[in-house]
């Protein structure tokens, strides 16, 4: 028994003790002093209840287990296995065992699916290659291609990361303030001093896109296909990873699309005219450097189109080196991505920016997923739909971010 349950016990046996004395008609002084003896015994008994009580919490925090909720949920979720999800909607089954349990807790934790079946991003990523030959992609089966490689998470290959985008998940109506005026220092004399400037705030506003990756696969597929589960992961995830880096660089705000950097830097622009090389990527990342007030080039990020890593990578430098590899000494970071940018009479964008906690991949709790068996039904296939609910938000454009236009890829 625990000290403060003796303390409790014992008190309950003077309180019992007190009251029998009390309810007579008439005490004698024996009961007198033996209830005044009861009651300092009450009130010293009381005093060593609460250190008890504070001494068995400090125990219990001691040996207490650290809370491992979280942590089990994310190792099931690792362990969700798409295809039997797929094979059951498509049968028009409930969900059952880990993958049903695991699709109500995330209903429970983001909501109830509006539209299809919520399953955790965790399902999404790669866990190891694997090439599997299929006959004809046009019959409904998964064609092989290359995996990617090392995908720990959804968009660990995205060039939108890469270039610096944070993903990051959010509920309800989140606010992204950005200070705009009002911190500013100055030296002064002894005992003089400075009048605060009035603080200005901007704040963002993320809203909810509604992202839709169609798929489709034949039944026998969905019965034959021994790499359907890895398969998935990786087909779903990058159509998905092309959609979002598509929309950070290139959407265009309407149509239900996020607005993204070619749409936000649309004023001022920087027309270069020219072909990519050395000098100019020293001069735009200097721009930025200067205007962000940079210390140095490591936090300076470059995105643009493979064609020009190509004119890098033919242009000599020196008698030794190409202009990609003088490029690397001074930026790691540079993506290179047909997501990025789009070409016009051979001429296409480049970005140059300074992202970091500056750039966001908004996402909405989990993704939802539509095994339709039926408008597909006289070809023999079926269609997967999964509807994600994400956006683009950017801050500091003006001073941490530039676009330049008009670089050649010829």
């Amino acid at each position: 028994m625990l000290k403060s349950q003796e303390i409790q016990l014992a008190q309950s046996k003077r309180r019992e003790k007190m009251a029998e004395i009390q309810k007579v008609d008439e005490i004698t002084d024996d009961a007198r002093t033996e209830l005044r003896s009861l009651t300092d015994e009450y009130q010293s008994a009381e005093v060593e209840l609460r250190t008890a009580l504070i001494l068995e919490d400090a125990e219990r925090e001691k040996i207490k287990e650290p809370d491992t909720a979280d942590k089990d949920f994310n190792a099931e979720c690792r362990s969700f296995d798409i295809a039997k999800m797929v094979e059951a909607l498509e049968d028009q089954k409930p969900l059952s065992g880990r993958e049903a349990e695991i699709s109500a807790e995330l209903e429970k934790r983001d909501g109830k699916a509006m539209k299809g079946t919520r399953f955790p991003w965790e399902a999404l990523e790669q866990r190891a290659d694997a090439t599997v030959t299929a006959p004809d992609a046009s019959s409904g089966e998964l064609a092989s291609r290359p995996t990617m490689q090392a995908l720990e998470r959804v968009f660990e290959a995205s060039a939108a990361q890469k270039f610096g985008f944070q993903t990051i998940q959010v509920s309800g109506q989140p606010r992204f303030p950005e200070l705009t005026d009002g911190t500013s220092a100055a030296w002064v004399s002894e005992g003089a001093g400075v009048d605060a400037a009035t603080i200005n705030t901007n704040v963002q506003e993320p809203g909810i896109k509604t992202l839709t990756a169609r798929y489709l696969l034949s039944r026998q597929a969905i019965r034959q296909n021994s790499a359907l589960q890895p398969m998935l992961r990786r087909d779903l995830a990058e159509v998905i990873r092309e959609a979002m880096d598509l929309a950070a660089f290139q959407g265009t705000g309407t149509d239900n699309q996020p607005a993204g950097l070619e749409t936000l830097l649309s004023s001022p622009n920087d027309n270069e005219s020219a072909v990519i090389g050395y000098s100019s990527l020293v001069r735009w990342m200097t721009d930025v450097m200067v205007s962000a007030k940079l210390n140095d080039l490591n936090g300076v990020h470059v995105a643009g189109v493979p064609y020009h890593l190509h004119t890098l990578l033919t242009g000599t430098f020196g008698d030794i080196l190409t202009e990609y590899d003088q490029a690397k000494k001074i930026v790691s970071n540079m993506t290179f991505s047909s997501q990025v940018s789009g070409i016009t009479n051979d001429l296409s964008n480049v970005y140059v920016g300074a992202p970091a906690q500056h750039a966001w991949m908004v996402n909405w709790g989990s993704p939802e997923l539509i095994v339709d068996p039926y408008s597909e039904s006289k070809t023999g296939k079926v269609a997967l739909t999964v509807f994600s609910f994400q956006d683009v938000l950017v801050q500091r454009l003006a001073t941490r971010f530039k676009r330049i236009t008009n670089v050649s890829v010829a």
